[in-house]
């Protein structure tokens, strides 16, 4: 069992980029007018050396991921924190690096229970309602689907980034993740936005359609 590590970073105000991106979705794209909101983070995201197992290594390697995550939030690279906030998550799984040579990535799902458990976070509690504080929420019958987009090459550092979009749907006939793979992935001139296939990688979550509470 290995194990993924995840630095969320949102804007504190209005996400200029998300807002903008609403906005051509709704105008421009077909089945654009059930976009209730959409949201977006960056993501960075790495998979900490596996060696043998024990109690040991355990906390020795959870001590490494969070001076990995400490190292990235002081570098003044990814994280301002006059403009932004922050959130740090580690999911245990047995898949595979999504940055390995091969790795299945045109849609598929993410990896159960991404990003995984709060660890720590500069909004209060680190507690499982962090990436809703961080994504935004649906509400009423509302669906929530979550598409990571990351690039196919030139990223081969431990360190993976890429941007997690967070929709919020509305009810209507076409099902929440053929209508959010038509809205993010560009295959055409009035078909997709945020994701270029051709250039990048992108997995996929449908989360629990509000009021009804289920997956």
């Amino acid at each position: 069992m290995g194990a993924q590590v995840t630095l969320l970073i949102s804007h504190k105000g209005v996400d200029l980029h998300a807002a903008t991106a609403a906005r051509v979705m709704r105008d421009r794209l077909a089945g654009g007018e059930r976009l209730v909101a959409l949201g977006r983070a960056e993501f960075h995201t790495f998979w900490p050396q596996e060696a043998e197992r024990g109690a040991g290594r355990d906390a020795a390697g959870a001590g490494e991921s969070r001076a990995t995550v400490a190292a990235l939030l002081a570098a003044g690279r990814v994280f301002n924190p006059n403009k932004h906030h922050y959130g740090h998550f580690e999911l245990s799984f047995a898949g595979e690096r999504w940055s390995r040579p091969g790795f299945a990535c045109r849609g598929q799902a993410l990896p159960a229970g991404w990003p995984g458990t709060a660890v720590a976070t500069d909004l209060g509690r680190a507690d499982a309602g962090l990436l809703e504080r961080l994504l935004g929420r649906a509400a009423g019958e509302a669906a929530v689907v979550d598409v990571c987009a990351f690039a196919l090459a030139g990223d081969e550092g431990p360190v993976l980034s890429g941007v997690v979009w967070r929709l919020v749907l509305a009810p209507g006939r076409e099902e929440p993740a053929a209508l959010a793979d038509a809205l993010t992935v560009a295959r055409g001139a009035s078909r997709g936005l945020l994701v270029n296939p051709h250039l990048q990688g992108w997995l996929t979550a449908v989360r629990a359609v509000a009021g009804n509470g289920t997956d």
